[in-house]
């Protein structure tokens, strides 16, 4: 099977669709975090909310993946717009503590779920010459997100109600746009093929029946799934300590700055990397991010004392660390939605999302009780699992980028 390399109207709405879709995954997700400063609450709660987001995204995912796999990618999406209602009301007239966390709940049980079958279905959509880069970019549209709702609430700084009105608001007034553009995108063809169902090949113009040898002897499932779930896990909890956290716990006035410089020189790099991503090897990108993440991470932990006084050498080594931990997450991304077989896919992703987010969770839960120090050796730590699952991978793995087809791995023992 050989892809036409054709960038038709379709492509371009699809590719739409799934950067809309993923930005809305980071606002959201960045609510959680930054609605820590909208209620005084006790510390042990401050740590009940930076855990809310990933087990909610955990229990989205768990849904949606197995079902994405069942009725199909684009009937999937529908899904969450009556919870992304909901939860925005919700979200809107929250006047307490627990009105709040239910409606973050709903809202981030909707981007979990969503969020999986995006990150499948645009493996599914596109040529094979240019897959990567799409893929990558969609991803990226992440960094859009966050850097969106932290600037609703820069902007409404003094006021609470003015940022809820501009974080809920937001949401519902894409709702109607969501819907009319995913009622406008076919079905993935993939999961048409593997569902033995028909596909009107004229008019999406992907997929080519032709012979084709192409295969790739990928290592064993369980393989697959440990190195999916501890890249996903070091990302997941490196990224939250050090991003999302990290503010609330030690340094509350820099909270939506720390986000905001994140999502901001994340999504410009992103670009910048996305493009370059049909030619540059998958394994090599994933391991020099990990090591990256890593040294940057630990320069951080060794300087921290300096950091506080000297904040502009903080802000360059953020900047940095943005980057790098960036790259990592557009490559681990991809990485463990991509090498399943189609039948499967939603559902095998969707496993190594709830080891990496649930994996994720005690440990930030309990970093809130930790010194500043104690709380950035951990972070180094993580980071280097992360490191170590993507050296193991860069060893026996296979390469996934440059070109190659998504069904070259259909007919592997699964």
């Amino acid at each position: 099977m050989i892809e036409s390399e054709k960038w038709s109207r379709i492509h371009t709405l699809v590719f739409t669709v799934f950067s809309i879709s993923t930005m809305i995954e980071a606002y959201i997700y960045s609510i959680a975090y930054i609605a820590s400063n909208w209620v005084s609450v006790p510390r042990p709660l401050i740590a009940l909310l930076s855990i809310w987001p990933p087990l909610w995204l955990l229990l989205g995912g768990a849904l949606m993946g197995p079902l994405s796999d069942t009725i199909g990618r684009k009937r999937s999406l529908y899904i969450s717009l009556i919870m992304y209602i909901i939860g925005s009301m919700g979200l809107i007239f929250s006047i307490n503590y627990v009105i709040l966390l239910i409606s973050l709940a709903i809202l981030m049980l909707a981007v979990g779920g969503e969020y999986n079958t995006v990150m499948i279905s645009a493996h599914e959509y596109f040529p094979s010459g240019i897959r990567s880069r799409i893929v990558y970019l969609i991803l990226n549209f992440t960094n859009l997100g966050g850097a969106l709702a932290t600037a609703l609430v820069l902007i409404n700084i003094s006021s609470m109600i003015l940022q809820k009105l501009a974080l809920g608001l937001t949401i519902l007034i894409v709702i109607p746009i969501l819907y009319l553009l995913r009622s406008l995108i076919p079905e993935s063809p993939y999961w048409l093929r593997a569902r033995r169902l028909p596909y009107d090949n004229s008019r999406f113009d992907l997929i080519k029946n032709r012979n084709s040898n192409i295969t790739i002897r990928l290592p064993s499932l369980t393989t697959r799934i440990a190195i999916g779930g501890l890249i996903g896990w070091s990302y997941t909890t490196g990224f939250t300590l050090l991003v999302l956290t990290f503010g609330p716990y030690y340094f509350p006035n820099l909270t939506n700055w720390l986000i905001f410089a994140f999502s901001i020189s994340s999504l410009i790099s992103g670009i910048a990397i996305g493009m370059l991503a049909d030619t540059i090897s998958r394994k090599s990108l994933l391991l020099l991010s990990s090591i990256g993440s890593l040294i940057t991470s630990m320069l951080i932990l060794l300087l921290i004392r300096s950091l506080i006084n000297a904040q502009y050498i903080f802000w360059i080594l953020f900047i940095l660390f943005s980057i790098l931990i960036n790259t990592y997450f557009l490559t681990e991304d991809t990485l463990k939605s991509e090498y399943w077989v189609t039948r499967r896919r939603g559902s095998y992703t969707a496993i190594v999302r709830v080891i990496s987010l649930g994996g994720s969770i005690p440990v930030i839960f309990l970093s809130s009780y930790l010194p500043v120090s104690s709380y950035l050796i951990l972070a180094a730590v993580i980071f280097s699992v992360g490191f170590a699952a993507s050296l193991t991978w860069y060893l026996i793995g296979v390469e996934t980028g440059r070109g190659i087809s998504i069904g070259a791995w259909e007919h592997g023992k699964q």
